[in-house]
């Protein structure tokens, strides 16, 4: 189920820069591991959903 959000742009911005945040402090805490051959492994941001849902910000944040 998708829902809508309605936001003066004002209040995007301040959405926005609150994601941006949230994702940078991931971005910083990201785990690094190893596989079986020793090389490291990043954990994939993608995995996390306010990852997406900044892309879905910044793609609007774009378009305007």
């Amino acid at each position: 189920m998708a829902r809508v959000l309605h936001l003066t742009n004002d209040q995007f911005g301040a959405l926005y820069d609150i994601v941006k945040d949230a994702v940078d402090y991931i971005e910083g805490d990201l785990i690094t591991t190893e596989d079986e051959n020793g090389n490291e492994i990043l954990e994939d941001i993608n995995e996390y959903e306010i990852y997406q849902v900044f892309q879905q910000l910044r793609s609007l944040s774009e378009a305007n």
